[in-house]
């Protein structure tokens, strides 16, 4: 009689009787949560460790910090000796800042150890509701290119995060920067730009998101929903103003940040003759699709450069060099900035040539201050 009972309970309860009778323990493998999930793969490739590039670096993407506060004598030896141990010309800092903190920057990097750096400075996007902020800023700019600045940085907040009083995000092709874009032009200064972010990052944190985990440790790097322009609007924004400033020399941070997307970029190069692009923290994108990537890369050599938007650790650096110079199978590389995906890469095992543009042909040409540090 209390057998029956049980058995009946469970129809009920719509467990049936075999789930009553075996159920799972707190550890079963089968409870695994997917962010402790970590597969060790069966296959057996080749490992290769480039510990030095084919050519010298120039890495035109890394944050280093700024201020005397930050850039203290021993952390500037450790940055050095981390580049040379890599083979690392030069790097270039965008944390420059403005006035007291720039010349703080300048004097702990590019004064006291020429050639290496390369700094570049910031806008202050305080008071962005001021009728002459444009003019003000732009002047402060010149200031700043004076003072040694060798260009200028806007980060992704450009877009996404300045807003006016009205609440009004600040676009990136508002005309009030058009006096800044015209300062770098005059003093032939290239501007880095982050416009948007992985697509991913701007669809619903759902199930089909392939940058879960990411966004789940960081919550505040989706741009889902109403309060964010769509992804496609912030590049067509920040393209209006490429197009809009043919004397002003763009470097598009993360591949122009649509490494989803190559073919789209390619577009881009060939509609505006001022737009370069690098290839910082996207090797996890580019190298899911080597074969797209290299006939790109080959196809727009000389619009490319080498960017880690990783503090200088050799570690980094050689995956990286691994990625461009190998053709290594199915690796992991999260050493090289941070996971930012569950998949593996392939190297794309570029020609000599091309390596030589990528690693500093280009970016002397563009950068500058950089050909006569050299």
């Amino acid at each position: 009689m209390k057998v029956h009972m049980i058995v009946e309970l469970a129809v009920v309860l719509g467990l049936g009787l075999g789930s009553w009778a075996c159920a799972q323990a707190p550890n079963d493998i089968r409870e695994l949560r997917l962010g402790d999930w970590e597969p060790r793969s069966m296959l057996k490739t080749k490992q290769s460790v480039v510990e030095k590039p084919a050519y010298p670096v120039v890495d035109v993407h890394n944050h280093l910090g700024g201020g005397a506060d930050r850039l203290t004598p021993d952390r500037v030896k450790h940055y050095l000796a981390e580049m040379d141990a890599a083979g690392v010309r030069t790097v270039v800092n965008l944390d420059g800042q403005w006035g007291q903190r720039l010349k703080e920057t300048l004097a702990a990097l590019d004064e006291a150890h020429p050639g290496r750096f390369l700094t570049f400075a910031l806008l202050d996007f305080r008071g962005i509701d001021d009728k002459d902020w444009g003019q003000r800023e732009a002047k402060r700019l010149e200031e700043s290119f004076r003072a040694g600045a060798k260009g200028l940085k806007f980060h992704k907040s450009l877009g996404l995060s300045y807003r006016y009083q009205n609440g009004k995000l600040m676009p990136v092709d508002d005309p009030k920067l058009d006096p800044v874009w015209e300062m770098c032009a005059k003093h032939q200064r290239p501007v880095m730009i982050h416009t948007s972010d992985p697509a991913a990052f701007f669809t619903p944190l759902d199930r089909f998101n392939e940058r879960w985990h990411e966004l789940n440790a960081h919550p505040n790097w989706l741009f889902h929903g109403e309060q964010f322009p769509s992804r496609d609007e912030l590049l067509m924004q920040r393209n209006r103003a490429i197009a809009r400033h043919p004397n002003t020399t763009f470097i598009c941070a993360h591949f122009g940040n649509n490494p989803e997307d190559v073919a789209t970029v390619g577009t881009w190069l060939d509609r505006y003759p001022n737009m370069y692009i690098d290839i910082d923290a996207r090797i996890s994108e580019l190298g899911r699709q080597p074969y797209t990537t290299r006939r790109f890369i080959l196809k727009y050599q000389d619009r490319i450069m080498f960017g880690t938007d990783t503090t200088p650790d050799r570690d980094a650096y050689r995956m990286y060099y691994r990625f461009l110079e190998t053709d290594d199978e199915y690796f992991d590389c999260a050493g090289g900035h941070h996971r930012q995906g569950f998949w593996m890469i392939y190297g794309v095992f570029l020609p000599n040539e091309v390596l030589e543009k990528l690693y500093h042909k280009n970016a002397e040409r563009l950068l500058f201050g950089l050909r006569t540090a050299s």
